[in-house]
């Protein structure tokens, strides 16, 4: 039996979408009706390349603009927001080779660092990423948050407020790592995926100031807070309140941790109500697990918005196993090379090399977990591909402060 011809191109949403919903159902992203109905608002925007089969789409690689904070900036980012192959494409390279065309484009077109959500981590280290930080998911009672304050009456809200729910999400509060994705008809798609979502929130002028998106399960619960947003720590304790106040009901709610506060802090008896509600349907519970990756595309770009604490100059030696992929028809090819880099308040990083300066030798997806914080210097020389002589390695370690990055958003 003839092998089937193998090609690449550009996603035609009139012409390509059924094909691709039909990927999506084999591999069980999505079930019911509404859910499918989604992907025509998702498809709608970013952009998209498909891998094909005897002309048949059977992989589709789909990229959003958006920005990602490193410490104080907002750097422009190519988050890839969906990867998806059929049944019967697997094992022809589709997903690796048109990932990297992606983000051979992102880099072309001026996005600095690249995010995406991992199915499992391993597969995406491939095209230089490097695993995040860790979220700290929390299953508790409502009625155990420690908030001695009654929130103010909410408003409704549904699928038709996507764009203000997408507003208020671009003028949240931001940290080390946030995450904002600019088309708003890709948050009518994420809050419709479930058909029982819906959220509570509270205007001030008209305008959408903070909200929570829940989606139900159950009268009882639990319930899933997909999305939370507020501009500052007074409007998160009102959402928390707002929260506490579902609990005559709601027995149990599924959080992620916000990044401003330690989330335990503030709930009562944690150990004793997880030991009463183990292997029950509303068993409180905390979980720490890292579910997305990233990586540098523009070294000099990452650098130089950073502050850092203590003056260090090093050749940093970088290696981007991306470049296995990528094709000559993007002038990006990787960022590898020789850079001498010089940290303190004012960070640069430009092509060339020392004999007088130290060496840092590693991986892209290792120097990208460093410039964010999500491991010190001294740790990544345990676990990743990071190489540097003991004195760099405590000077880098002493150089950085940020807080480990946090998206806050889903991709």
């Amino acid at each position: 039996m003839a092998e089937p011809h193998i090609g690449t191109r550009a996603f035609v949403l009139e012409k390509d979408l059924d094909a691709v919903k039909r990927i999506w159902q084999e591999v069980g992203w999505v079930e019911e009706e509404h859910e499918i109905a989604q992907l025509d608002h998702f498809f709608a925007c970013g952009r998209t390349l498909l891998g094909t089969m005897d002309e048949s789409p059977e992989c589709s690689v789909h990229v959003t603009r958006g920005t990602m904070r490193l410490d104080a900036s907002d750097l422009p980012l190519c988050a890839v927001t969906a990867v998806t192959t059929s049944r019967i494409a697997r094992g022809h390279s589709f997903a690796q080779r048109l990932t990297a065309q992606q983000l051979q484009y992102g880099a072309d077109t001026g996005a600095a660092v690249a995010a995406l959500g991992m199915f499992d981590q391993g597969f995406y280290d491939k095209l230089g990423f490097g695993t995040g930080a860790y979220d700290h998911e929390f299953t508790i009672d409502p009625g155990t948050l420690m908030i001695d304050r009654k929130p103010g009456t909410p408003v409704r809200l549904s699928t038709d407020e996507y764009e203000e729910i997408h507003t208020a999400l671009m003028n949240r509060n931001k940290v080390n790592g946030s995450v904002c994705l600019e088309p708003a008809i890709l948050m009518r798609a994420e809050v419709g995926f479930d058909e029982k979502g819906f959220g509570l929130g509270y205007r001030d002028g008209g305008v959408l100031t903070h909200f929570v998106w829940l989606v139900p399960k159950g009268e009882r619960g639990p319930y899933r807070v997909n999305y939370m947003a507020y501009r500052n720590t007074d409007e998160l304790i009102e959402l928390l309140a707002l929260l506490k106040s579902l609990a005559d009901q709601v027995y149990s709610l599924t959080i992620i941790e916000p990044p401003e506060i330690q989330l335990q802090a503030l709930l009562q008896r944690p150990f004793r109500n997880m030991a009463l509600t183990e292997k029950s349907k509303h068993a409180a519970e905390h979980e720490s697990y890292s579910w997305w990756q990233f990586r540098v595309l523009d070294v000099a770009a990452c650098v130089k918005v950073l502050r850092c604490r203590q003056g260090v100059e090093f050749v940093l030696r970088l290696s981007d196993p991306a470049e296995n992929f990528l094709t000559d028809e993007g002038s990006w090819q990787g960022a590898s090379g020789d850079y001498i880099v010089e940290l303190g308040d004012r960070c640069t990083a430009v092509p060339g090399s020392s004999s007088q300066l130290p060496v840092l030798e590693c991986s892209v997806n290792a120097f990208t977990r460093l410039i964010w914080n999500v491991a010190p210097a001294s740790s990544l020389a345990v676990t990743d591909d990071f190489a540097a002589r003991p004195g760099l390695l405590s000077d880098l370690d002493q150089a950085f402060a940020l807080p480990p990055p946090r998206p806050g958003w889903d991709f």
